[in-house]
């Protein structure tokens, strides 16, 4: 009795040492059973099943974190997981294009005319969801009015600083949309001329006034990474306009009130 128990717990265990399975261990934590036939140089060949004639399974090194095998031994793919070496994070797309961005718009377009801008950028978070921008314009609306010829002229300085939401982080073609507060303040020259009779000539008149505008855009943008220090970039959108005033000689002013407002722009910028 005894001698036949022994037997057969020999025997098991020759039979499990056998045929046992090998564990293969991915990178998310999934685990496959199955016995391995060949490691390769990118990939792994393996049988799920003990007959000869089964089928064979491959598997990409790269998914792989280690392989358990039956006899006790343990081969790590993924060296950076190996136990007690601190684990390595892969660098993120943000950081390899760099979080911080300035950009040089040579046209610029607004509803009050077209300019300049410079702009600055920095990415807020480590993965690239979230930049915070802040944009400089110089707008020169109405340089010259044709119906009384004397020239009117019009310097506004905005300043838009705003939020820009990256949906699909950050790519070669980065698609990211946002809100942003705009402050427009400058002066207006204007110079009317007419006819005085009495004299045959045409005097003219000079009269400044200071301009305020203060409202919200929300703008749709596409940046095209060239390289990894180069970019070029596009961003159009809409808004309301809540404050238009104009104020003359510091004391009467006129207010356009609510209007609806636009923006395009187009950029050439550097990353780092």
């Amino acid at each position: 009795m005894i001698r036949s128990f022994t037997l057969t717990v020999l025997l098991s265990a020759v039979f499990f040492s056998v045929n046992g399975q090998d564990i293969l261990v991915k990178k998310n934590g999934a685990t496959i059973e199955g016995k391995v036939t060949e490691v390769g140089i990118d990939r792994v060949s393996y049988k799920i099943s003990q007959e000869k004639e089964s089928a064979s399974f491959v598997i990409r090194k790269n998914e792989l974190n280690r392989i358990e095998f039956a006899n006790g031994q343990t081969v790590f793919i993924d060296e950076r997981n190996l136990p007690g070496k601190r684990r390595v994070n892969p660098a993120s797309t943000s950081n390899l294009f760099g979080r911080h961005m300035v950009n040089f718009s040579p046209f610029k377009a607004l509803d009050s005319g077209p300019g300049l801008g410079l702009s600055y950028e920095i990415l807020a978070d480590k993965k690239g969801y979230f930049g915070i921008i802040l944009p400089v314009s110089l707008i020169f609306p109405d340089r010259f009015d044709l119906f009384d010829g004397y020239g009117d002229q019009r310097e506004a300085f905005y300043f838009s600083p705003g939020l820009k939401i990256y949906p699909f982080g950050q790519k070669r073609v980065t698609y990211a949309v946002g809100p942003s507060i705009f402050t427009g303040f400058g002066k207006q020259v204007r110079n009317d001329g007419y006819y005085d009779p009495n004299t045959g000539t045409y005097p003219n008149t000079r009269s400044e006034s200071k301009i305020f505008r203060f409202g919200i855009i929300v703008n749709n943008y596409v940046n095209f990474q060239i390289s990894d220090h180069f970019q070029i970039g596009l961003n159009g959108g809409f808004g309301s306009r809540y404050i238009d005033r104009e104020t003359y000689n510091d004391t009467r002013s006129t207010n356009g009130g609510i209007n609806i407002t636009g923006e395009f722009n187009f950029n050439l910028g550097l990353r780092f």
